[in-house]
C-alpha cells in the first residue's frame, strides 16, 4: 500500500467524521467561486453518508465526489445525494478495509499501460514513479484531485455508467492527453507534481476527453476478461 493510501484520513465515528469533514471542504476545488455557497450541501451529504455508512464512514476524495454531484445537480439536493450514494455503492471498493477494487484497478492499469502506453508507461517506470503513488488520487476523488472541474462533471457520467471499467478509461484518456507533458517531465518529482496537482489547472476539453475514455472502453473490456477467466 502507498504512503498516500496509508496516510489517507479515514473517519469511523461520526465526530471524527464531521471534523474531517469540515477541514478537508476549506480545501474542495478551493479555486473555483462556485463551490464556496455550495459547502453546506457537500457537507450534509458526507456527514449522512458517515451516518448511514459506519462501516465506510468518511475518507479523503469523498469531499470531491459530493463537490461534483452537488454542482451538477445545484437545486436537487436530493438528487445530488442519490448521485452521491450509487457512486459510493459503485465503488465501495475503493474506500473500504484493504482497497480491493484499488488494489484490482491497479493491477489492470498496469497491463494495460505497458501494452497500449508503452514510451509513457517505460518513462513513468524509470523515472521511479509507481501507480500507487498517483492512481489513488485521482480515483479515490472519482478525478476531482486530477482535473478542472468541468472536465470532472463532464466524466462522472461515463464513470457512474461503467464503473471501474469507466475510471480505467478515463484515465487512460487522461494520459494519452497529457503524454506529451508526462514524456517531457524529468525525473520522480516532477513527474508526481504534474499529475497529482499541475493536472487539476490545466484545460482539457471534458467532451474529447469522454470520447477518448470511450474509445479506450474496449481495451479495457479485453482486459477485464482476461483477468477473470471462465
Amino acid at each position: 500500500v502507498s504512503a498516500y493510501v496509508a496516510a489517507m484520513v479515514v473517519s469511523r465515528t461520526t465526530s471524527d467524521a464531521v471534523e474531517a469533514i469540515r477541514t478537508d471542504l476549506e480545501r474542495t476545488f478551493a479555486d473555483m467561486p462556485m463551490v464556496a455557497p455550495r459547502k453546506p450541501q457537500i457537507f450534509r451529504i458526507l456527514q449522512q453518508y458517515a451516518v448511514d455508512s459506519p462501516d465506510i464512514g468518511y475518507t479523503q476524495g469523498m469531499n470531491y465526489v459530493a463537490a461534483t454531484m452537488v454542482l451538477k445537480f445545484p437545486d436537487r439536493e436530493d438528487l445530488a445525494r442519490r448521485r452521491f450514494s450509487e457512486a459510493m455503492l459503485q465503488f465501495h471498493g475503493f474506500w473500504s478495509d484493504n482497497f480491493p477494487l484499488l488494489n484490482f484497478g491497479v493491477q489492470l492499469f498496469e497491463r494495460l499501460a505497458e501494452m497500449y502506453l508503452q514510451p509513457l508507461w517505460g518513462h513513468l517506470v524509470h523515472s521511479g514513479v509507481e501507480p500507487l503513488s498517483y492512481l489513488p488520487n485521482g480515483w479515490l476523488s472519482l478525478f476531482g484531485k486530477w482535473l478542472p472541474l468541468p472536465a470532472v462533471m463532464e466524466s462522472m457520467d461515463l464513470v457512474l455508467e461503467c464503473g471501474i471499467r469507466g475510471v480505467l478509461a478515463v484515465t487512460f484518456s487522461v494520459f494519452q492527453i497529457q503524454q506529451h507533458r508526462l514524456m517531457s517531465a524529468k525525473g520522480m518529482e516532477h513527474l508526481l507534481e504534474l499529475i497529482n496537482q499541475d493536472m487539476r489547472t490545466s484545460p482539457i476539453d471534458g467532451e474529447l476527453l469522454v470520447k477518448c475514455a470511450r474509445a479506450w472502453l474496449p481495451r479495457v473490456d479485453e482486459a477485464l476478461q482476461a483477468s477473470c477467466p471462465e
